[in-house]
């Protein structure tokens, strides 16, 4: 049976997350600007505990509540964390700079990738990208996206921050198979982490890959070796074949 949509996740899938290093330095940058305006010192070794204390936080909402805190959320509760005397103005700025940093120091598409969205719109198939943000939130990967010339193959999004929930949330994927008007059955998601992008799918029907042919990958580390999913690849070059095996399955 021929499908009819491919969801795909960002990171880690669409997108790789190389160049954090350099997002962070600029983060850092905002940061002890910001400070210096309070007359507070923060050395960078208690910086970085806070970024980690903030993702903790944030992984904690993200795995247990379906949502991802916005940015300012986040970013407040690192400004917290540091015991700083509130100053919503500071806390905006440097939100502003946790989102907005990847434009300047952007990751980059996964190897072959553009080439498979090209096979897939010449074959027909709606493309639909399902993500959960981050520091960056939807507004600003979109800008990414189309930076990097490949917005244009997209028919629909879904976004946390934009929808209020994350994977594997049966919204997070219902928005685009309703916008588009595409049952599940048809459908099929492309992504990184088995607790999410594969489940999330599954649960509602849709056929899944995992997404394993990303060395930047951090977050998808306890994914089990066996998956759920209908297959795996491990590079953007295999997805073609692998895509004519499970609709002729």
């Amino acid at each position: 049976m021929k499908l009819e949509l491919i969801t795909i996740d960002f990171w880690n899938t669409l997108f790789d997350s190389s160049n954090g290093i350099k997002r962070n330095a600029v983060r850092q940058h905002v940061f002890a600007g910001e400070i210096a305006k309070l007359n507070v010192t923060i050395s960078q070794e208690e910086f970085q505990k806070a970024v980690e204390a903030s993702w903790e936080f944030f992984n904690n909402i993200w795995m247990n509540e379906q949502r991802t805190p916005e940015t300012y959320e986040t970013i407040e509760y690192l400004w917290n964390f540091l015991k700083l005397p509130h100053n919503p103005d500071s806390i905006r700025e440097l939100s502003k700079a946790f989102a907005e940093s990847i434009l300047d120091y952007p990751p980059q598409p996964n190897e072959n990738v553009e080439t498979t969205l090209k096979e897939l719109k010449k074959s027909g198939y709606k493309i639909g990208l399902i993500s959960d943000t981050g520091f960056t939130p939807g507004t600003i990967l979109r800008k990414v996206i189309e930076n990097e010339g490949l917005l244009g193959y997209f028919d629909s999004f879904s976004f946390s921050d934009e929808t209020g929930v994350s994977k594997p949330n049966a919204k997070a994927y219902t928005k685009i198979l309703n916008e588009l008007r595409i049952k599940p059955e048809l459908a099929l998601h492309i992504g990184d982490i088995e607790k999410t992008d594969v489940k999330g799918a599954k649960s509602i029907g849709m056929k899944a890959i995992r997404f394993s042919g990303d060395n930047t990958a951090v977050l998808n580390k306890d994914n089990p070796k066996v998956t759920a999913a209908d297959a795996e690849i491990h590079n953007w070059s295999e997805f073609m074949n692998v895509l004519n095996k499970i609709e002729n399955n």
